[in-house]
């Protein structure tokens, strides 16, 4: 008998406290995501993804170490092909990745984990010892013309208050996150590239 991931039962609990309208999507052989929620008439699709292991990750006092962005960008590679479902529907489709890792779920899920996967690392640009420019540059997940599927990638997590979940959006998504459909249960972040 399968249990159900942590990371699916925080989300289903993060719907029932919020009083969400919610099914998980049946399985089919070819990949779907795992939840529909039904919102303002419209469906939003999400795929929930976890983080478990890393052997970079120190528990007794040890320094941990991590590329930035490396897990966040690992799990919109592997949700690819569920989060294009919703969307060739013309519905939201989001990832949502849960930290089962760390106990304080900040290990590769810091809101510059999410930035730097999505829009790729933050990168200077030198002129004589001064920096002239800044922009996110390599490794960039989230493209105009790369999983413009996903509407956005979110921090599933524990908070103090319950089950919360932090949106960040992806400016290039060819369904756009709309605050009208969204539940304001939903924190979002606003990404600027300018």
């Amino acid at each position: 008998m399968n249990s159900m991931p942590c990371a699916e039962t925080l989300f289903e609990s993060f719907c029932e406290s919020n009083s969400l309208s919610w099914e998980r999507v049946p399985v089919q052989e070819t990949p779907t995501p795992d939840y529909v929620v039904l919102s303002n008439g419209q469906y939003i699709y999400f795929e929930i993804k976890q983080i478990d292991e890393d052997d970079n990750f120190k528990t007794s006092g040890s320094i941990s170490s991590r590329t930035v962005g490396a897990h966040i960008r690992q799990r919109i590679t592997y949700s690819k092909k569920q989060i294009q479902v919703g969307a060739k529907l013309g519905a939201l489709s989001i990832l949502l990745v849960y930290n089962n890792l760390d106990p304080l779920q900040l290990f590769g899920t810091e809101q510059h984990d999410f930035i730097a996967a999505m829009y790729g690392e933050m990168t200077v640009e030198l002129k004589e010892s001064r920096i002239v420019d800044s922009y996110h540059g390599r490794n960039s997940s989230l493209r105009q013309d790369q999983n413009t599927s996903f509407s956005a990638v979110g921090h599933l997590r524990h908070s103090v208050a319950g089950p919360s979940v932090r949106l960040y959006e992806n400016v290039f998504a060819s369904n756009s996150l709309n605050t009208v459909l969204l539940p304001p249960c939903f924190e979002v972040v606003y990404v600027n590239l300018t």
